[in-house]
């Protein structure tokens, strides 16, 4: 049967671990954001920051107007880079992205339908 001392550094050492691991080292920064005509949505444009060994990661997401931003939810669009994004809603439902200098290579995420919100984008033919 193991000391009490050893039950107590073993629950220490398991605590600080979760808590270690469930921190993100990313930081996201709010560059704008649209809210659609019903004010039921919002979509935001953000960058993400995780250190000096990453690029930046140029986003955009949707959410509840109700909701706390959360960049983990609703992501539309993720560049790696950072560069100038606009936002404008065509319609309760239908969101314009434009980034006229986003290089396509450098896009690794384009929804086009989440949930009942159509997308569409205004991106460089080529790059």
């Amino acid at each position: 049967m193991a000391s009490d001392g050893r039950i107590l550094r073993m629950f220490a050492i398991v605590s600080v671990s979760m808590v270690w691991l469930s921190c993100s080292p990313c930081e996201d920064s709010l560059r704008s954001k649209a809210i659609s005509g019903d004010n039921r949505l919002v979509a935001s444009f953000y960058e993400r920051n995780c250190g000096a060994t990453t690029d930046f990661v140029s986003m955009v997401n949707v959410q509840s107007t109700s909701d706390r931003f959360d960049g983990e939810q609703g992501t539309l669009l993720s560049v790696t880079g950072r560069y100038n994004i606009s936002l404008e809603w065509a319609g309760p439902r239908k969101l314009v992205i434009t980034c006229a200098n986003c290089a396509r290579n450098n896009i690794f995420r384009q929804v086009i339908v989440l949930g009942d919100v159509d997308v569409s984008y205004n991106l460089p033919s080529s790059r």
